[in-house]
């Protein structure tokens, strides 16, 4: 019975089912106030209603882990770039030109985003979203030499910029550039304030790049226990962390063997 159900409904009719059931449990997990509306909308519409939840609702929380082709972002983002530009043309002032640059990097339109924030800091160099932005861009295209001089001129003025995140991506800037040394002083310093468990994998990259494999293991193996002691819900968004510091266990376990 099963057989001949598949058998009529096609490849493109089994994937299209699999598809309204993976949207409908999404959608049914969720505890948004607009959830009861989604679930009518999917239930209603059928393959329709969960392509309109799709692109919503699971497209702009997971997109971060799923890269949306540029024309796609530039749809979603329509509206927000319109009023970016008319606040430039019409304010002009650095976080005009900071909010614009934001959609611009949401976008994935590096260069246009790179030049709004100098624009920013143009009129303000010290203004602190502007440098995260210009540091941002200049990760993500690898310049590394001028993510860490836009980094540094940041924590200067401000040091616990974003709960830490601009501290540890000056540590991660360090150890892309090879400066280990000036990696691991940054480091252990940040982990005094922040224990973020990229900066204990980092670290632990740079001590092994040292050969310093002990400091690298004990490193790792504490990551690992503040991760697992920690309260559940910050457990389930580090866990992925407690696979990777194992991984790297397991690597330097062969190092020292070998």
């Amino acid at each position: 019975m099963l057989s001949s159900i598949l058998s009529l409904l096609g490849p493109a009719g089994i994937v299209g089912i699999i598809f309204w059931i993976w949207m409908l449990y999404d959608c049914l997990k969720r505890n948004n106030t607009d959830r009861s509306l989604w679930i009518w909308v999917i239930l209603i519409l059928n393959i329709v209603g969960a392509s309109l939840y799709f692109v919503v609702c699971w497209l702009p929380r997971n997109s971060n882990q799923i890269p949306t082709p540029r024309f796609a972002n530039q749809w979603r983002y329509r509206d927000a770039l319109w009023q970016a530009q008319a606040e430039v043309v019409n304010i002009g002032k650095a976080h005009q030109y900071v909010k614009l640059g934001d959609v611009l990097y949401e976008m994935g339109d590096l260069d246009r985003a790179m030049d709004a924030y100098q624009q920013a800091l143009e009129k303000d160099p010290e203004e602190t979203k502007a440098l995260w932005g210009a540091a941002s861009v200049a990760i993500a295209h690898k310049h590394w030499e001028l993510a860490q001089a836009y980094l540094q001129t940041l924590l200067k003025i401000r040091s616990d910029f974003a709960y830490g995140d601009a501290s540890f991506a000056y540590g991660q800037v360090l150890f892309e550039s090879r400066q280990w040394d000036a990696a691991e002083q940054h480091l252990q310093e940040h982990l005094r304030l922040w224990s973020h468990p990229q900066g204990y994998i980092t670290l632990a990259k740079v001590q092994h790049k040292k050969g310093q494999i002990a400091e690298a293991r004990q490193t790792l193996e504490t990551m690992i226990i503040r991760v697992k002691s920690s309260v559940p819900f910050q457990y389930r968004k580090n866990k992925h962390f407690v696979a990777l510091g194992e991984k790297l266990l397991r690597g330097l376990t062969r190092t020292l063997v070998s």
